[in-house]
């Protein structure tokens, strides 16, 4: 976030190249009319996420995190990568999409964008 930012407007990057706030994301969340719990995971991994997308949480991290059990999450996550919002690499890793949200350079980004595998559904945010 730059030290000129308002508190909860991190800038997002978009396939456009233009940016967005995760305040303009949160606004389109409810589009894909998730769960309680698909919302919770999406931003546990979100807020998780490093630099080139990647989260580093299992199912029992995210689970003991949410206070639920770990045969709850798996569905939640199958749910968020059916929409498109990210993608299992292996065990306990995950990519958020980078037309979503990215963190990292813009060179890092742009290679993100060529890694996004060929079956992840386009994610078609509203413009405003």
């Amino acid at each position: 976030m730059a030290a000129d930012q308002e508190p909860g407007t991190e800038t997002f990057l978009t396939t456009e190249g233009s940016v967005f706030t995760a305040q303009d994301l949160s606004r389109a969340l409810p589009l894909y009319r998730l769960t309680t719990l698909q919302y919770d995971v999406w931003h546990t991994v979100l807020g998780e996420m490093t630099d080139g997308g990647f989260v580093t949480l299992t199912l029992d991290d995210i689970a003991e995190r949410l206070g639920t059990s770990k045969s709850n999450i798996s569905p939640a996550l199958n749910r968020l990568a059916e929409l498109g919002l990210l993608w299992r690499i292996s065990n306990g890793l995950h990519r958020i999409n980078p037309r979503i949200a990215f963190k990292g350079s813009q060179e890092e980004w742009i290679e993100a964008l060529g890694e996004v595998p060929a079956d992840v559904p386009e994610v078609v945010l509203p413009s405003y």
